[in-house]
């Protein structure tokens, strides 16, 4: 079943990433375009005008948790670009995996800080809006201050001041892409 799963993968990603598909790689004479080294990922080179060069390594085929591509595939790709034309003044490679990469843990825990603040403050606002308002309810007037504290969430809650600042959630926006940045120790639920 899954090797199906991968096979209808790798169709796709021709189809919709090069605009292809398997059955026409293999009947193409040259590899100048899309090529194979391995058989297992698709690589590219695509000219952007006679000077530029995008060589896109597939990063993805032969990716496991201490590689991002195989020896041959590496021993491969650079003598395809050592064979472009002296024309080419830029070769820009797109790579999907960083190559330097710093790690954000400051961040991320100043923005779980915020979080755990922002949690604290909304707990002890609701708590004093559940006390005043009983309080209210005694002298009559409940409502009135029920709907004060319920204006005031609503200026300053996930659609108010904090709108752009909180996830859907309640949490720091910023919070969930730190966790899935590459460095990133303890992947959460969501993997």
């Amino acid at each position: 079943m899954f090797k199906n799963i991968g096979r209808i993968g790798i169709d796709m990603y021709l189809l919709f990433q090069h605009h292809t598909t398997l059955e026409i790689l293999r009947n193409v004479s040259t590899d100048t375009d899309i090529f194979t080294i391995t058989g297992t990922g698709w690589h590219f080179v695509k000219y952007l005008g006679p000077a530029v060069v995008v060589v896109g390594p597939d990063g993805r085929s032969e990716r496991n948790q201490h590689q991002v591509m195989a020896g041959p595939t590496y021993q491969g790709l650079f003598p395809k670009v050592a064979l472009l034309p002296p024309s080419v003044q830029h070769c820009i490679w797109m790579i999907s995996v960083p190559l330097i990469y710093p790690r954000l843990e400051a961040a991320e825990q100043i923005a779980h800080t915020v979080a755990t603040g922002k949690k604290a403050v909304t707990g002890t606002y609701n708590l004093l809006g559940k006390v005043t308002s009983s309080v209210a309810g005694v002298v009559g007037a409940k409502g009135v201050v029920g709907s004060g504290f319920d204006s005031v969430k609503k200026a300053v809650g996930k659609s108010g001041l904090m709108g752009g600042i909180l996830s859907p959630f309640g949490d720091i926006d910023v919070l969930d892409e730190l966790r899935d940045q590459w460095t990133h120790d303890k992947p959460g639920g969501e993997y």
